[in-house]
């Protein structure tokens, strides 16, 4: 059953300290498998520290088609625009957040807070996928994750299946490769980067 299932890693690429105060782009990058096998890549661009992750992230989706499972590197992308796990439910029956890194609430709260006008929204979204995830332990190690969704396949059982050489699962780890050597071919990014602001509202 596992090996039929269609899988989507969506992560950001790199971006200059710089773009945060420009509002300039850098790349989103989904990932498709079936199974263990990758079938297809999906590029848009994103706001350094916008408000159009949750679009691009849907964008991405829609081009791929309805899938399984959706695997996040945590909910924000491009510095601290976000992605909003429930809105991608949409398209795909399962949305899974795997945190590579234990974040610290109430020191994401004050940044925001101090740098955003529209902190609250982002926060919010942050806040209620930590809130709903626990840790659970995988082939690789223990790991804190958020489920959305349908859960009629395991998270422990799905995240160790896809874990094929380290602890992120296949297609996310396929996007992180795949955005970040875009975004550090430093002429690539300048033509990312060179498209006009997306507008978008929360």
């Amino acid at each position: 059953m596992l090996s039929r299932l269609r899988l989507v890693g969506i992560d950001d690429g790199f971006f200059p300290p710089e773009y945060k105060e420009l509002k300039l782009k850098t790349v989103l990058v989904g990932t498709l498998y079936r199974g263990r096998r990758p079938v297809d890549v999906k590029l848009r661009t994103v706001t350094v520290d916008g408000t159009d992750g949750t679009k691009k992230a849907i964008e991405i989706l829609e081009s791929l088609g309805e899938s399984d499972a959706v695997f996040l590197d945590g909910v924000t992308v491009a510095g601290f625009n976000v992605v909003d796990p429930e809105v991608l439910l949409s398209l795909s029956k399962s949305v899974v957040v795997i945190y590579k890194f234990e974040p610290n609430i109430e020191r994401i709260e004050r940044a925001l807070k101090l740098r955003f006008s529209d902190w609250r929204f982002r926060y919010d979204i942050i806040l209620k996928a930590y809130s709903r995830s626990s840790f659970v332990r995988t082939k690789w190690k223990t790991m804190r994750i958020a489920v959305f969704g349908d859960s009629s396949v395991e998270a422990e059982r799905l995240i160790s299946y896809t874990q094929l050489v380290s602890s992120i699962p296949e297609p996310l780890r396929a996007s992180d490769i795949i955005a970040s050597a875009i975004s550090r071919n430093p002429a690539l990014l300048s033509k990312i980067s060179s498209e006009q602001p997306t507008s978008s509202q929360p």
